[in-house]
């Protein structure tokens, strides 16, 4: 592991490929962040399960060592896996109290790998969550941080990076991804402090860990009331990119703008006697009457006939392309529907789906590639077949999600045509709600 391997890194071409196609968009900032020829500790927020490490290792160069909970390592051929993808386990108390001494070893190979200057990647909370929110940080990046430096007379020039990690949506496929990489902490700041307190300069980087990934990150303070913020961010994201000058709907201009929303409310909220529940339940009746008229209520376009009618001519011509991915991928999205309502964590769905999509994709593709060419006895039409596979696929799932989008539109215009009145009132309360957003956060 402390060597860069061209196995690994053939590997990670192929899945890359695959992952950048399973999201709708993987966008990553701050690469300047990341030093060259340096020991480097990946220190991220963890919300995903197993897609936030694919999510650091395709948007930087580096072969980066992951320390990754113990458990995932029981099987002993998913083990071989995991050591041949550059993982590493991390024993936790619910491991039994006898693993948590196998960390001391983990933790000196970690020491090793820094030391060849490569970099390990590790999430400081210990667990993930399906919260836009950071939980108080472990120990274990200021004990691996501590170690290599204090091994090396702190001349090592350990570079820790926070990192950031955005989903537009935890558990679907063609969503956005962001990846936002800070400015690096040097050890060299707590050297002092250490030496003289091994605890304090501990508790010392471990805040400034926090206070560097809070910024990176969507970060909601108020739990009691989440589904409230969760909400306002969506609901005024469009207005609050106006507001700032962000005319493109990108998934760094959207991150910006939901972290600039979830600020503002929350200071809101502390420098004026307003309580939050008066609008929060101003927000919870609009909401009950968008679901009343089964429409989106965050979805702000204006609706054109013109645009329906030539959208619904895209999707019917679509059509068939669907139903031909849809015969050929129906084992994968019956054993999707069939397994995934059993994840009890949802922050499985992704990593479920996309190890579904490379796992089984090709060989469900190579099975039905021989059959094709058992059937036709022909190369050429079996090449063409074999490349139809993914591709037709692929454009399936965009399908899929534009139509879901469509019909949100067609619901609503419906619903202004023949519920008029009532459409147009439930239209003047979203009206007058947004500017009474504005007011408090612009």
């Amino acid at each position: 592991m402390t060597k860069w391997s061209l196995a690994y890194q053939i590997l990670r071409a192929f899945v890359r490929f695959i992952f950048k196609r399973f999201y709708k968009k993987v966008t990553s900032i701050g690469h300047e962040n990341i030093p060259i020829h340096k020991p480097i500790l990946f220190a991220a927020n963890h919300q995903n399960a197993l897609i936030d490490p694919l999510a650091i290792i395709f948007t930087n160069p580096n072969q980066s060592v992951f320390l990754t909970r113990a458990d995932v390592f029981n099987n002993p051929i998913l083990q071989k896996i995991f050591t041949f993808l550059k993982m590493l386990p991390v024993y936790r108390i619910r491991d039994g109290a006898d693993s948590l001494k196998n960390n001391e070893r983990i933790f000196n190979q970690s020491v090793e790998i820094l030391e060849a200057s490569m970099s390990v990647a590790l999430f400081p909370e210990a667990a993930h969550t399906d919260k836009r929110h950071l939980m108080p940080l472990k120990k274990a990046v200021p004990r691996i941080a501590f170690m290599s430096e204090e091994k090396n007379d702190f001349k090592l020039d350990l570079h820790i990076v926070p990192v950031g990690i955005y989903y537009e949506n935890y558990e679907q496929s063609n969503s956005t991804l962001f990846v936002n990489y800070g400015k690096p902490l040097l050890l060299k700041k707590y050297e002092e402090l250490y030496k003289s307190n091994n605890q304090k300069g501990f508790q010392a980087l471990k805040e400034d860990l926090e206070n560097a990934i809070i910024p990176l990150i969507i970060h909601v303070k108020d739990m009691e009331h989440y589904p409230f913020y969760e909400s306002i961010r969506l609901f005024f994201r469009e207005r609050m990119r106006q507001a700032l000058q962000l005319k493109n709907d990108s998934p760094k201009n959207n991150f910006i703008a939901d972290q600039q929303t979830i600020e503002k409310l929350d200071q809101h909220f502390q420098n004026t006697n307003e309580h939050i529940e008066t609008l929060e339940q101003a927000f919870n009746a609009l909401e009950t009457k968008a679901k009343k008229l089964g429409i989106d209520l965050f979805r702000h376009k204006s609706l054109n006939l013109f645009r329906l009618i030539l959208l619904l001519l895209v999707f019917l011509t679509g059509l068939p392309v669907f139903i031909y991915a849809l015969i050929n991928n129906y084992l994968y999205y019956a054993l999707s529907m069939k397994f995934i309502h059993k994840i009890k964590d949802h922050q499985f769905y992704s990593s479920f789906k996309f190890g579904l999509t490379l796992v089984l994709g090709p060989i469900m593709y190579l099975i039905h590639t021989l059959i094709f060419y058992f059937i036709t006895g022909n190369l050429t039409w079996t090449f063409l077949y074999l490349i139809s596979l993914p591709t037709t696929a692929y454009i399936a799932n965009k399908y899929r999600y534009g139509w879901k989008t469509y019909w949100k539109d067609i619901t609503e215009f419906s619903q202004s045509i023949g519920n008029k009145a009532e459409y147009q009132i439930f239209k003047g309360e979203k009206s007058a709600f947004m500017e009474k957003l504005a007011q408090k956060l612009l």
